[in-house]
């Protein structure tokens, strides 16, 4: 039975809640890095990686209530996320990313009880901005992203407008790495960690169908 009463608004959800994501963020890397070594981004290698690829788990809520914004749809346990990026000027990038989720009977879709499988496919076009780059901010890589998105949810389409952020934590910079520097840059160094919320709105109509916000972390790898 449809609830007519759920609001949808993931954008509104981001912006009042990726600071606490963000500090939570920052103040779980700080524990595991108390004895490390403060690294700019200036100082992290010799060489200039520009292009960065990764892979992630991510989450779904497809029933966005503001009563409850952080319950989700689905959870991919398997790496269900990939992205590949490229920095074309200093500290702003552009990147690609597709993800895949599969919604179970039982699951809701603003407000609609489901009761058979429904596949979701993102692909994503965005650009990245690194505020750790801009900042030149040690130890955590904070940025933020926009976009324009292709959505499958079943046998519909949608285009969406992406917005949101995350954070990296590259390997170097942590303290069990605090030989890395010059001149050897070993290749397992040049990994890292990534936590992201991005806000999926769809912009084909003026329904809420579709709208979604993700959840994803991973690793990546820049080359």
């Amino acid at each position: 039975m449809k609830n007519n009463t759920i609001t949808l608004n993931p954008f509104s959800f981001l912006k009042k809640n990726l600071g606490k994501i963000a500090l939570t963020t920052l103040i779980l890397g700080s524990s595991f890095n108390t004895n490390a070594q403060i690294i700019h981004k200036e100082e992290r290698f010799i060489d200039d990686y520009k292009w960065k690829l990764g892979l992630s788990v991510n989450s779904i809520n497809m029933n966005f209530e503001k009563s409850d914004p952080l319950k989700i749809s689905n959870l991919e346990a398997i790496p269900s996320k990939f992205s590949l990026g490229y920095e074309f000027v200093e500290n702003l990038s552009i990147e690609a990313a597709f993800s895949f989720n599969k919604l179970k009977p039982g699951a809701y879709i603003n407000g609609d009880l489901l009761d058979t499988n429904k596949d979701v496919y993102t692909f994503s076009g965005s650009l990245l901005y690194s505020l750790g780059g801009l900042f030149n901010i040690p130890v955590v890589d904070p940025y933020v992203k926009a976009g324009i998105g292709y959505l499958s949810l079943g046998k519909r389409n949608y285009t969406t407008g992406d917005f949101g952020g995350g954070i990296n934590f590259w390997l170097a910079d942590f303290g069990f790495m605090n030989n890395y520097r010059y001149p050897v840059e070993a290749w397992y160094k040049r990994f890292g960690i990534n936590i992201e919320a991005m806000a999926k709105k769809n912009i084909t109509n003026s329904t809420a169908q579709g709208s979604h916000v993700q959840f994803s972390a991973g690793v990546f790898y820049a080359f």
